[in-house]
Formats: structure tokens, C-alpha cells, sequence
């Protein structure tokens, strides 16, 4: 049988009926169908699926399978996945005919990555609609994804049996992921396996919640918690690096020449972003995560608020909202920004200098850190240094532990294991203000001085 086949996204459309009248004809997303030939006769069919790499993977398993007949022992696995109708219209063309009677699925790896990429679509979708609960961002699920990945090319087969997946594939798991990361973590920081552990546990939650496992793999209580170790929390910058920072922020890599000079396409760039020193004293006076700096829009930027201003936004990781108010040097270049844009609403805030167009992803943003951090010649640049090092200034500053926690969307837990080395200088802060700042006593001693009414404070309720 000549088979000529390929996988084909096919735009949803909406169902004829008058409650759509009006909207566009699409819905907006996708499905994959099977196009080409079978003995030169045109077909299209359903793959059943909305997921890119699942529809890849059925058309090489229905070529695998005409290829090498109707013996094939994939005819089983493709009936449980393919609609009916493309099921039959191959397997009759082959001739395959069932010759055992209908047994029991026995779910694989592949089977489990399919059923959980169209699981994260769904949550997507509830985050897109605006829902509160049950929801993923688009980075968690590029996480998820690359977790699922590495766990694929460590079994080596997708069609392992889920029922021979146990403890002892997830501690050979990790002793192989502890090899191939161990280079990283002195070069960037490397990847946490707790955190990619927890992510399978997720997966394998979702795999025993639909019958697809008996049991669990991995506990979560004989795992170490991502982040749990304080030596793999704060990096921050000291003073000497933020300054070499602040001033490579202004100089440009011509091939390994840094020089100071722009070109006149250069300095059109740096008046349209702001250039790197722009990126630099957003991730400084913030300390967003990579994608919630990427993501960050003018409607998130309340220059009427507080003091001086604040940003608001919902942040991806966590689903809590970050309140960061605005220092001076960070409004200032936002309010010359804003004038020079006249950004809508929805429009992003970072730029990037290199080409005057929104990141396209986090690794964009983390591969213009790194670059910045060679100009500067501080090793290890990071979207996250950047995250640390706000987190630690504001300790140091006195900030309240609470507050540094409400600005960066984390629990007070977090703040004080990752950055514990400044609580101290934090709370001595606060003994200094309790010798030199303006409390209740002096607040009252000032107002008389000046004859003016003492501001009354809450009584204490004391029955």
C-alpha cells in the first residue's frame, strides 16, 4: 500500500447557531488532521487530537503501522487513540483484522503526555477566560513540557508501560538529571530536581485521577521542596556590580569590540526602548520574575497611586497579584517612556533594544541579561539576580518582611528561608528607627510645637 501522509492544523470553526451570530466563524483554536494520499487517492481526516506533537506522533505511528502490515502490534495502541472512522478507514485499507478479543488498555508514557498536554490546555484556557481556579500559564506549561522531555528521553521509549513506572525509575530519574546538571549549576544557576520532581508528581496525580495508574511513583514527603536549601536562593549583586551594570547598560557589543558610540540606528533604538538601562532599572526597582517582566503592560503601571506610584500585576507562577511601589528613578524613566511611546493599555513595557520589538519569550529577556552581564564583566546575570538583589536591598533597607513578601507575590515563608542572611540587617534596621524615627510621642511633640491638632491613632480595645 503506498501511503503518503502528514499531519495538517485545521482551524475550528464555531457551530451553526444563532448564538454566535455575528462572531467570527473560528473559534480561535486548532485541531490536527491526517492530508495526503493512500494508493493515490486524496484523504483528510480527523487525528482526534488539538496538540501539535501528538498529531506528529500518530501519523508516524500509522505509517510505522501500514508499513510493516497487519501484524503490526501498533493497530492496537491506534485504535485506542484515533476517531473511529480514521481508525477503519486505514486498518480496512491494510486489512488488519482483530484476531484477540478487545482487552483492556494498558496506558503508556506517550498516552500519559497526550491525555496531560490536552489536560494544560484546558487550564489555559480557564486562565484565558478569566478564572481564578484551575488555571496554568503559558510558562508553566513550556516548564512542564521540557520536564516531560527530559523524563522521555531518560525512558527511552514512549510506549513504556505506565504500571512499570515505580520509585526506582524516579531515583535513577534523578541521579541522571544530577549528572547533566551538575555543569550548570556553577555556570547559571542550574535546575532545581525538586522542582522537576514536584512536576512529575503533578503528572502522575493527574495520571492515578483518571484511572491510567494504580498508584503514585513518587511522595512528595520523601522529596526535598523546591528552594528548600537557603545556598540555592539569593543571588544578588553587591554594589560594585550594580554599578558595573548601571554603566555597561550604556555601552554596545560590536563583536566583541565594547564600545560607547551608537550608531545613528543604535541611538533611534535606545530613544524607542530605552536600551538596556531601561531593562535594567525595571528588573532592579521590581524584582518581577522573568515572565511577569516580559508580560508586564502599561495597564499594570499606575503612575496616580500611592505616593509615587505603583505596579499591579497578577503574576504567573503563584496567581497572586504583586503591589510594588515606585521609586523615583524607576518613575521617572517610565513616565519618559510613556511620553515617548503613547502606549495603549495592553501594550508591553519592556522593549527589546536589539530590535525595538517586544520579548518574544523569557529567554529573550534572560539572554539580554547575559549579555549585559559580559559587557559588565559580573558573572552570572539573570533576570532572577535581579529578583534577589531587590528582594535583599529592601530587607536591608528596613523594609518590613511583610511588605517585601506582598511586592514579590510570595509567601512570607519563602522570603525569609531564601533570603535569611538579611532578616538581621533588616530588624537592626527597624532597632535604628525605634532610636531615631518619628513614632507616636514624638509625632504629638511636633504637632504642638507647630499648634496644630495631634493626630488621633485607634484606641485600644481592652474589655
Amino acid at each position: 500500500m503506498l501511503v503518503n501522509i502528514k499531519h495538517k492544523e485545521v482551524k475550528v470553526r464555531r457551530p451553526n447557531s444563532h448564538l454566535f451570530k455575528g462572531e467570527d466563524k473560528f473559534t480561535g483554536t486548532v485541531s490536527y488532521s491526517v492530508v495526503g494520499s493512500v494508493d493515490r487517492e486524496p484523504i483528510r481526516l480527523s487525528l482526534g487530537t488539538e496538540e501539535k506533537n501528538a498529531a506528529i506522533r500518530r501519523v508516524k505511528k500509522l505509517e510505522t503501522a501500514c508499513a510493516e502490515g497487519p501484524a503490526s502490534t501498533l493497530w492496537l495502541e491506534l485504535e485506542e487513540s484515533l476517531p473511529l472512522k480514521t481508525f477503519k478507514f486505514f486498518a480496512d485499507r491494510i486489512g488488519y483484522v482483530r484476531s484477540t478479543p478487545i482487552r483492556a488498555a494498558r496506558p503508556t508514557w506517550a498516552n500519559l503526555r497526550d491525555a496531560f498536554d490536552l489536560e494544560m490546555d484546558r487550564l489555559i484556557e480557564n486562565k484565558r477566560r478569566g478564572s481564578t481556579k484551575q488555571t496554568l500559564s503559558e510558562g508553566s506549561r513550556k516548564r512542564y513540557r521540557q520536564v516531560m522531555n527530559r523524563f522521555s528521553v531518560f525512558l527511552g521509549d514512549g510506549n513504556t508501560l505506565l504500571s512499570t513506572i515505580n520509585k526506582s525509575t524516579i531515583e535513577m530519574f534523578k541521579v541522571a538529571r544530577q549528572k547533566a546538571i551538575g555543569e550548570l549549576k556553577q555556570s547559571r544557576g542550574g535546575s532545581s530536581i525538586a522542582l522537576e520532581i514536584a512536576i512529575l508528581h503533578r503528572v502522575f496525580k493527574f495520571a492515578v485521577e483518571k484511572q491510567l495508574m494504580a498508584q503514585k511513583p513518587i511522595d512528595l514527603k520523601d522529596e526535598s521542596k523546591p528552594g528548600a536549601n537557603p545556598q540555592n536562593g539569593a543571588r544578588d549583586f553587591d554594589a560594585d556590580e550594580l554599578a558595573k551594570l548601571r554603566e555597561a547598560a550604556e555601552l554596545v557589543n560590536d563583536g566583541g569590540k565594547i564600545r560607547k558610540r551608537k550608531t545613528e540606528w543604535e541611538k533611534k533604538l535606545q530613544d524607542a526602548t530605552g536600551g538596556d538601562l531601561f531593562i535594567f532599572l525595571v528588573l532592579r526597582w521590581t524584582g518581577l520574575r522573568s515572565g511577569d517582566a516580559v508580560g508586564l503592560r502599561w495597564k499594570n503601571v499606575h503612575f496616580d497611586r500611592g505616593v509615587n506610584g505603583e505596579i499591579e500585576v497578577l503574576t504567573q507562577k503563584r496567581n497572586k497579584t504583586a503591589i510594588i511601589p515606585l521609586s523615583t528613578e524607576l518613575k521617572t524613566v517610565l513616565e519618559q517612556a510613556y511620553s515617548k511611546r503613547k502606549p495603549g493599555p495592553e501594550d508591553l513595557v519592556l522593549l527589546n533594544p536589539e530590535n525595538g520589538e517586544p520579548f518574544v519569550s523569557r529567554k529573550r529577556l534572560y539572554e539580554r541579561c547575559k549579555a549585559l552581564g559580559v559587557r559588565a564583566g559580573v558573572k552570572r546575570v539573570t533576570p532572577h539576580c535581579f529578583r534577589d538583589t531587590f528582594a535583599c536591598d529592601m530587607l536591608a533597607r528596613g523594609v518590613d518582611i511583610y511588605d517585601v513578601a506582598k511586592m514579590l507575590a510570595d509567601t512570607v515563608d519563602t522570603v525569609e528561608r531564601h533570603y535569611a542572611q538579611f532578616v538581621p540587617a533588616a530588624r537592626d534596621a527597624v532597632q535604628s528607627r525605634m532610636d531615631t524615627g518619628v513614632g507616636i510621642e514624638e509625632r504629638a511633640k511636633l504637632a504642638q510645637t507647630r499648634g496644630q491638632k495631634i493626630a488621633v491613632f485607634p484606641t485600644r480595645k481592652t474589655g
